[in-house]
């Protein structure tokens, strides 16, 4: 199933953003209709490679960033005072910084995972940017009206009790300690995934850890050189900074409820691709998504996990082939 795409074929950039954040991206593809692609953890900008490759044939400019955090991009420390620095707002300001580097006007927004919920907040924070958005996995969630700690949430759904674990100093460490262990763990196809406490819905907090899932065998989803970048890109700044996005989920919503984004609909058309085995985003989460998307496109990928863009590739091509066409074809870009 792996297909190895060597990351340095595309096209890495750096620019300096957001009260001086150097973000790097990749930027493949010359074209004024642009596609902006965001991950999620424990991803990078690699995460796309196929959709870029795919994207750029077609006639599209791709931008990637590694958030920041992650990969080769800027990971400011932060503490408590000041891990507003990772909010989404701020995440979504590194990408506006590349695209007003690049006088770029207008894009269409693709997320994944995290990157999912970053790219439905840019049509929020900046809608003037966002030509459409497109998701993947994530649903649109919008801010409740009453502000709801995490801690409160992963009672609700056992499933995402692994977000609480990501919060502490104990997972920064197990991960960073290690690293291919962890990625090799998770960067699975949906046929292959291998249980460990880290994800375990009876496991105390800390009593988790990574080494628990024993030694593995690297996934037919990858090609070692694959793994390898990966291990190499966390291996830059380690895990702590890139698990911030754990931390700020009520930092988000204050954020939020100040702009008045309560419950806040989206007129712009908008995608959303599931799949049939997410074990922490199944597709009935996005059952009432019509209710404040009203020019919504669904498509739905059988015999694929949360790593659909690698497992699935040909399949989410398609799909992003057909909105972008009718996007990009009743717009004015």
């Amino acid at each position: 199933m792996a297909t190895w795409l060597d990351p340095k074929t595309f096209n890495h950039r750096f620019a300096t953003v957001n009260n001086g954040t150097r973000i790097h991206y990749v930027d493949e593809g010359v074209s004024d209709n642009i596609i902006v692609c965001v991950h999620g953890f424990p991803d990078i900008w690699y995460g796309w490679r196929h959709q870029i490759k795919h994207l750029a044939k077609l006639g599209y400019r791709v931008i990637a960033p590694d958030l920041r955090g992650y990969g080769q991009s800027d990971s400011p420390s932060v503490t408590a005072k000041t891990l507003e620095l990772y909010s989404t707002k701020n995440l979504l300001a590194d990408i506006i910084g590349i695209l007003d580097e690049n006088n770029i006007k207008k894009a269409v927004w693709l997320g994944h995972d995290w990157g999912g919920s970053v790219v439905w907040r840019a049509a929020l924070w900046y809608p003037s940017y966002v030509t459409a958005v497109g998701s993947v996995c994530t649903p649109y969630s919008p801010s409740p009206k009453v502000r709801v700690q995490l801690s409160d949430i992963v009672k609700l759904r056992k499933n995402w009790l692994y977000q609480a674990f990501f919060r502490t100093k104990l997972a920064a460490d197990d991960l960073n300690a290690n690293i291919e262990l962890f990625l090799k763990s998770v960067l699975r196809s949906h046929d292959e995934m291998v249980p460990s406490s880290i994800f375990s819905s009876s496991v105390p907090i800390y009593q988790r850890s990574i080494t628990s899932v024993g030694p593995i065998t690297t996934s037919k989803l990858l090609a070692d050189r694959e793994l390898d970048y990966y291990v190499q890109q966390y291996s830059i700044n380690g895990f702590e900074n890139a698990l911030n996005l754990y931390k700020t989920h009520e930092i988000n919503w204050d954020m939020e409820a100040a702009a008045g984004f309560i419950n806040k609909s989206l007129s712009i058309p908008c995608l959303m691709i599931t799949v049939s085995h997410d074990p922490a985003l199944p597709a009935n989460f996005t059952k009432n998504m019509e209710q404040l998307i009203p020019n919504l496109t669904r498509f739905h990928v059988e015999n694929a996990g949360h790593w659909v863009l690698v497992e699935q590739h040909h399949k989410v091509n398609s799909y992003l082939s057909s909105f972008l066409a009718t996007v990009f074809s009743s717009s004015n870009l």
